[in-house]
């Protein structure tokens, strides 16, 4: 019996060193490279989603600009058609004033009135022109 204790002895501490040395070989070759990985692909995950926010937020701010900078150019365009009414008007007003013959004014009147519209062209460029 004690030849037979010891070879069951013997058995069960083979068997316990497979299971351990089994236990161990899954723990470092399956589980913690699996946790690795899925802790890589969260980490992934996550960038991704903060570069897709950040592209997001580069696209709203382009659009913004692109905005404020048609606004500025039909403000732009509407002084400048405001400007030109104004010095088309004027000339009208005084050619009918002098009672001149085909839209013809003197040259200091002409010129005075070009100067007004030169200065009110200027001044919508610069309120409203490229910063």
């Amino acid at each position: 019996m004690n030849k037979a204790f010891k070879i069951v002895l013997m058995v069960c501490a083979i068997v316990l060193v497979l299971a351990i040395s089994g236990s161990m070989i899954y723990y470092f070759a399956f589980f913690i490279p699996g946790n690795e990985k899925a802790k890589w692909e969260a980490e992934l995950e996550f960038e991704k989603e903060k570069l897709r926010k950040e592209e997001e937020q580069r696209e709203e701010e382009e659009l913004k600009e692109t905005l404020k900078e048609l606004e500025r150019e039909r403000k732009l365009q509407n002084c400048l058609d405001g400007a030109y009414d104004n010095y088309g008007d004027a000339w009208d007003s005084q050619v009918e004033r002098l009672d001149t013959e085909d839209d013809y004014l003197p040259g200091v009147t002409a010129d005075k009135l070009n100067e007004a519209h030169q200065k009110a062209r200027d001044d919508c460029f610069t309120r409203y022109g490229p910063d």
